[in-house]
Formats: C-alpha cells, structure tokens, sequence
C-alpha cells in the first residue's frame, strides 16, 4: 500500500468488505505493508507510470455505502492523502493499524513488531502492492517489499490468527491463479486449499482478496461476511463477486 492511493476505489472495497467482517463479530487488524513509490515507478517529469490511486468512486457505485464513499472522496482530493487519514478516519470501530514502513534489510524485524502489535485479534488484513510473493521475485529483491511472504501469513494463522490477503490478478485463467495462490498457502500453513476463501472486487483494477481461516468457526464468520457482500448491494451494482463456490 502506498499514501497515494488512499481514498481510491480500491479502498472503498477493501474498507467495505472489512465492515462486513466486522459486522459478523470479527476483531479486525491491518498490515498496509506501507511502501514508497520506487524510482522505477516514475517517469522523467516525476508522474508515475501505474495509474493505481487515480481511480475514484464513481457517483453510480457511491450507494454501496454512501456515508463512506463520500468521507474517502474526500481523503482522496485533499493535501493530505495519507494511509493516515484512512485510519483517523475510523471506519472500523476498534480496528488496530500496523503501519511501519516495510524494507528489504529490516523485514524480518518489521515482521515481529507486526505480530507483537496485531497479536489477539480475530483477523489481520495484509495488504501489500501486488499480492503473495511470486517466483519472479526474490525476498531479497528491491521488489519484495511490494509482496507479502508465505511465512508471514504462517505466522498469524499458527497462533490462532485468520488472515485477509490482498491480491492483485495475473493474467491466469481465474482457475489456475487461484489454485496456485491456494496451494501454496496450504503447503505452507497447512490450511487446505479448499478451506481458502474469496472474493473479487472487478471495477477498473481486478482486486482480489483471499481469506485464510484459523478454526472452523472462524471459517463460517468469514464466508457470512462474503456471501452478504455478494448477495448485497456490493453485488448487485458489480462491486463485487465470489469467483466459484468455497
């Protein structure tokens, strides 16, 4: 995550759906995995290349929640368009934010202030640039602190923490995208590939969010939270959609 996209439309989904999660008795926690844009990322004239953040609420989508469409608008068109201001914004109530930059030397420090912050909630949202780390990328790469690791997600669900990943789509067949992402996280967590659940946000920029439940119980929570998003205005006006059935 970067302060430059705070407020898109991407974060009226994520924000949403984190509400949604709320609602069904889930104490929530996020990981921005903060980032500064990377030199590569510019052009000569200082611009970005990506033209992530430049996407705003369109009026015909602002009715999935109004209240909070209107509230990231305006964190979007101000001076002070921060990940900050998303969290004084407090559109989760009692959500708890980590947002330590993440860097190649200091990740593995970044990560233990991460868990020991984030520690006792139900469930804790990572929400890196692009998504799981891919093989392309080496966790020593300058482009590692845009992905999140298998084994930091280990490490929530090992003590008893679910985990909402961000992802951003590939270009796969849906199928094989997900199923690579699923299988790995199994190899790693031990949670069953078919225990992972997910849903797609598919305005502008294919946003992806995948769920990793620690019990059963917690499973169920999630899955109520999805379902009532696709089932909801959310679903109705495309916002969002389950890709299969889980």
């Amino acid at each position: 995550m970067q302060d430059r996209y705070a407020g898109d439309i991407g974060d009226f989904g994520k924000i949403g759906l984190l509400k949604a999660l709320h609602a069904q008795g889930l104490s929530i926690g996020v990981n921005w995995y903060l980032v500064e844009p990377m030199d590569a990322e510019r052009k000569a004239d200082g611009t970005y290349k990506q033209e992530d953040g430049k996407y705003l609420i369109p009026e015909k989508l602002q009715i999935c929640d109004a209240s909070l469409a209107e509230k990231l608008t305006k964190i979007a068109k101000s001076d002070h368009r921060s990940i900050k201001s998303l969290e004084q914004g407090n559109f989760i109530l009692n959500a708890r934010y980590y947002s330590e930059p993440v860097t190649v030397a200091g990740r593995e420090e970044w990560h233990k202030k991460a868990l020991d912050l984030l520690k006792g909630l139900d469930i804790v949202f990572v929400d890196p640039d692009n998504g799981m780390l891919v093989k392309s990328v080496g966790k020593r790469a300058i482009k590692s602190i845009q992905y999140t690791f298998y084994e930091e997600v280990r490490d929530y669900i090992q003590r008893g923490q679910c985990v909402l990943i961000y992802n951003h789509r590939s270009r796969k067949q849906e199928d094989q995208y997900f199923h690579e992402i699923c299988i790995k996280i199994q190899e790693v967590t031990g949670v069953p590939e078919a225990e992972v659940l997910k849903i797609t946000f598919p305005k502008y920029s294919v946003r992806d969010y995948l769920a990793v439940p620690a019990s059963a119980e917690y499973r169920e929570m999630i899955k109520a939270a999805f379902i009532g998003m696709e089932q909801g205005i959310w679903g109705r006006t495309g916002m969002c959609r389950l890709p299969g059935e889980s």
